[in-house]
């Protein structure tokens, strides 16, 4: 998917080019690369070239804790997620922390449906919802609060922070979120800026090159560097 997104100045890291207006390429969660304004690379990062031996499925749980039925999303009939697999987050791939949410905010409904017997069992209330088109792109805006079970994916960068309303639009096609903005918070707490996040394409396939550091280049034998000799010079 590549996305443009704008960086609120709380968030924002100027000394790491992180600021203002930034375009990305994410490649599902293994590789992102992030330009500037201006078109320069300012971040890059993939985990494609890690090890995969021997020891690293040893030591690591995310090739069997899932059954085999849950390793892939249930959707409904409206072509809408119902349950979906545990997924560990990003594990800091992201060049700054509150894009998680935003691309997956999962924490606005859960990873499963909630139960209808079970009072406050709900991670957000929805107060108003419409179908709306947002940056031409087809996508569903909310007013929410938070319930007693919402829990952020960062405890520091909620989607619908506690004690506010809270409209959110979330891209229909990809399920990212698009826009947060707080519409009304109780006295005394602070501002939460706006996020905002624009999908320029997706389903498209990036080579591994986008996401790595070019290799150096070697020297051109067919066109040796000249070397002035003693003579010549003394000429």
């Amino acid at each position: 998917m590549q996305f443009q997104v704008q960086v609120p100045e709380h968030y924002a890291q100027p000394g790491e080019g992180l600021e203002g207006q930034l375009t990305a390429i994410l490649r599902q969660r293994e590789a992102i690369a992030v330009r500037s304004a201006e078109g320069q690379l300012v971040y890059q990062k993939e985990k494609f070239t890690a090890d995969r031996s021997r020891g690293y499925v040893a030591a690591t749980n995310t090739s069997w804790k899932l059954p085999a039925s849950l390793t892939s999303p249930v959707y409904t009939s409206d072509h809408l997620i119902l349950r979906r697999p545990q997924i560990s987050g990003f594990n800091g791939l992201l060049p700054l922390e509150h894009w998680e949410p935003m691309l997956d905010p999962v924490e606005l409904a859960g990873t499963e449906p909630a139960a209808h017997d079970l009072a406050f069992d709900h991670p957000t209330y929805i107060h108003e919802l419409a179908e709306i088109t947002h940056g031409n792109r087809p996508a569903l805006a909310a007013v929410l609060t938070a319930g007693h079970n919402y829990q952020p994916a960062l405890a520091n960068c909620p989607l619908v922070p506690a004690g506010t309303r809270t409209l959110v639009v979330l891209d229909l096609a990809t399920g990212v979120c698009l826009n947060r903005r707080v519409l009304s918070a109780h006295a005394g707490m602070p501002v939460a800026p706006e996020l905002s996040l624009q999908v320029l394409a997706q389903n498209e396939y990036y080579i591994d090159s986008l996401f790595t550091a070019p290799a150096p280049t070697l020297t051109d034998v067919r066109a040796p560097i000249p070397w002035e000799l003693r003579s010549e010079r003394q000429s």
